[in-house]
């Protein structure tokens, strides 16, 4: 996995050249990281949004689970509502 700047950025060839190579860069600033860029296609980019935003759900369920914190029934419905307001 290939880390890149903010800052380089603004050498489009580069970070290109990166993503077709590797198809994922990490995003990072002040050497931190801070997003993901992930190549997509015009074919697969709702396919891989859906997937992102599945893969982000179970780790919330994964870490609300382990820390046993447990949510009310409300709070639960709360969090589905959001889930699925935001999938589509």
């Amino acid at each position: 996995m290939n880390y890149i700047g903010v800052s380089e950025l603004k050498q489009t060839k580069r970070m290109w050249k990166m993503l077709d190579s590797e198809g994922e860069l990490v995003l990072t600033k002040e050497g931190k990281p801070g997003a993901v860029i992930l190549a997509v296609t015009p074919e697969t980019l709702e396919s891989t949004v859906r997937s992102i935003r599945r893969a982000r759900f179970s780790d919330v369920v994964a870490r609300i689970r382990s820390n046993g914190s447990a949510l009310s029934e409300a709070e639960i419905e709360t969090e589905i509502a959001d889930y699925r307001a935001n999938r589509a």
